[in-house]
């Protein structure tokens, strides 16, 4: 029994981390495309960056040092947490 109700908490917390990550992810679809591979030049596909790489530049949009007037907006609409969990979303896309 007790071993049932681990299995089942371990899978719910990876479904619900899988989910809430599809849902974190949708304001990137916009521009970034759903998969994350943008078809164009001008804008960077982020389909299986670097996880600590995503971080890094998206709390540099966060703070300014890098300047990009829709990245900053959206930036600031996340947590750290919730960067992480996109970070791990891109970084493992298939």
């Amino acid at each position: 029994m007790v071993r049932t109700l681990l299995i089942l908490s371990i899978v719910y917390f990876i479904s619900v981390n899988i989910l809430k990550a599809n849902n974190l992810a949708l304001p990137c679809a916009g521009c970034h495309s759903t998969d994350g591979n943008s078809p164009g030049k001008t804008i960077p596909s982020i389909k299986n960056l670097e996880k600590n790489y995503f971080i890094q530049a998206f709390k540099e949009y966060k703070d300014g040092t890098r300047d990009h007037y829709i990245m900053k907006i959206i930036a600031n609409g996340y947590s750290d947490k919730e960067i992480q969990l996109l970070a791990d979303y891109y970084e493992n896309k298939k």
